[in-house]
């Protein structure tokens, strides 16, 4: 079983030319697994449809798992965003059609036990990225090609390599300051590595992350992008400045951060924040860094993000057959989440009513009730038009969720990070100003608190704010900041908090309380995916003694 994540699985080069436009006009429509090995990696035209292909599992996940609402959370890195978001405390996921956003809210065992999908398909994928960047690394350089041709795809093998090994130590294993010392993930970094090969620490998997990322960062230096789904020095500085964030190398992530931010200052405007987010890539928005386009061909065309969210108007019913694209009609927010927001800020407004709420009502605001459901307790609950879209058939129903964009990072995310830096290193006033110019820019409040801890509170709101369903709150954040996992369930007069599904499988839930409320510890295995069974079966240089705990610190 191990040699699946040492071969290369090449998509079909049509689909890699249609999905990803910006490929080599030289690729034809050949399926590339006729094309024997040694050709493939004999030039960079080769070497750039594997290049292509490792870019498909990172992105969206290339494996028919990634085209399964039971994996959707796992679908490549903008199917991690939804994992990660949901699983902390902002986010509700309804009962309606279970699959992995269910589950992830509802801290079901099969999320990470080594026995469930989940854990396997996360495995999985980012190993199939991780060797197919080695198989281009090890070939290129006897390939045929200029310099520069290596060097573009060189650095983006080096990226997608330290990304994907960042993601798993992410998730197999607790966080860099507290499991320095403590089993890692199995690093892999040449084709030629034995399928046998045992565990490195958390500090040397981390080692390995920034000597790849800070070998493509220079690597691509000269390398102008035609497509924001491809990676260049930007997105690598970018994905540093989160890497050192969770080092706590505060004053490297404050340069990354803000090596970044200075090209991508602009932020959105209150038009494109209404916009869907469904549209950055495509409509030129400048504080996007990097995102992924969804086309025809990318087999997950019901099973995006956008489809997860129980937003669509109210004209088109409350079936999952009846909006502009077929949706699940699993995500809403929680009331606290809504009440994060002051009454100035246009990320926050919302209508109030609970009955007869149309279409002219909740366009204009991003908090809004599903008046029109059956269901009490689903009416009761904030639906949330961040992430929305009307699909490819101009607003008629049951089209696709075809050429739209994802965002994967952007400019104001790279400003709450200078704001974080700068207050971890002592500079209240910098990272207030830093703060306040993304509150300023978005009609909030300003902050006014200096004190280090308050002024790091307000920061890590502003996170949730600012960038909920992107993938860089929630569990991501509990996990970073070791912070425990705290929802507050439904009452009678706090009609929209957790479902108790969202509630039962956490610690010290008692549905009889006056508040009922859910934890799981700081640092809890949890939040932590064991290892595959199926690794530690095929693996000869390890054991069940190297296995994570279900739960515990």
């Amino acid at each position: 079983m191990k040699k699946i994540y040492k071969t290369i699985r090449l998509l079909p080069v049509a689909l890699l030319v249609v999905a990803f436009s910006g490929c080599n006009d030289q690729l034809t429509t050949e399926d590339a697994q006729k094309v024997s090995s040694e050709t493939v990696l004999s030039s960079t035209v080769g070497l750039n449809m594997v290049l292509n292909s490792a870019y498909h599992y990172l992105l969206m996940d290339g494996t028919n798992g990634g085209s399964s609402q039971n994996t959707a959370s796992y679908a490549g890195v903008a199917g991690l965003a939804m994992h990660y978001d949901i699983c902390g405390a902002d986010i509700l996921s309804t009962t309606n059609y279970g699959g992995s956003a269910e589950d992830c809210y509802k801290y079901l065992q099969d999320r990470t036990m080594s026995s469930g999908s989940y854990p396997q398909q996360l495995w999985s994928m980012m190993y199939q990225v991780i060797n197919e960047s080695n198989t281009i690394l090890d070939a290129i350089p006897s390939a045929t090609g200029t310099d520069a041709e290596k060097n573009e795809i060189k650095g983006q093998a080096l990226a997608m390599r330290g990304i994907a090994y960042f993601h798993l130590i992410m998730n197999f294993q607790q966080t860099y300051a507290v499991a320095k010392n403590k089993r890692g993930v199995i690093l892999r970094t040449s084709s030629t590595d034995d399928e046998s090969k045992g565990f490195s620490t958390v500090e040397e998997c981390y080692a390995q992350i920034l000597s790849d990322l800070i070998s493509a960062k220079s690597t691509l230096a000269n390398y102008n992008r035609d497509e924001k789904w491809r990676i260049n020095a930007d997105v690598v500085s970018g994905m540093l400045a989160r890497v050192y964030q969770v080092m706590g190398n505060w004053q490297s992530a404050f340069s990354e951060a803000s090596n970044v931010y200075s090209k991508y200052s602009a932020l959105m405007s209150q038009e494109e924040w209404y916009s869907g987010f469904d549209g950055l890539m495509a409509g030129g928005c400048k504080e996007l860094i990097w995102g992924v386009k969804y086309t025809n061909l990318s087999n997950i065309s019901s099973n995006v993000q956008f489809c997860y969210w129980y937003n669509q108007d109210p004209s088109y019913g409350e079936g999952m057959e009846e909006g502009p694209v077929y949706n699940f009609i699993n995500l809403l927010v929680d009331q606290k989440y809504v009440d994060l927001f002051d009454n100035t800020d246009y990320r926050g407004t919302k209508c109030e009513k609970t009955t007869n709420v149309t279409d002219n009502d909740e366009k204009g605001v991003m908090f809004w009730h599903r008046s029109a459901n059956s269901s009490k307790e689903t009416k009761a609950r904030w639906a949330y038009n961040k992430l929305k879209t009307y699909g490819d058939g101009g607003g008629a129903k049951q089209s696709h969720a075809y050429n739209i964009d994802f965002p994967l990072m952007r400019g104001s995310e790279m400003l709450l990070i200078m704001a974080e830096a700068e207050a971890n290193l002592g500079n209240s006033a910098q990272a207030l100003t830093y703060l306040n110019t993304l509150q300023a820019a978005r009609n909030a409040q300003l902050t006014i608190v200096t004190e280090k801890s308050a002024l790091l509170e307000k920061i890590y709101v502003e996170r949730r704010k600012e960038l909920l369903g992107e993938g860089v709150t929630g569990l991501y954040d509990l996990l970073r900041l070791q912070k425990p996992l705290v929802r507050y369930g439904a009452t009678t007069t706090n009609p929209a908090g957790h479902f108790a599904s969202g509630l039962v499988n956490l610690e010290g839930y008692d549905g009889t309380a006056a508040q009922p409320m859910g934890t799981i510890p700081a640092n809890d295995y949890r939040f932590i995916m064991q290892i595959p069974q199926l690794e530690i079966s095929n693996n000869s240089a390890i054991s069940e003694a190297d296995q994570n705990p279900f739960n515990g610190q």
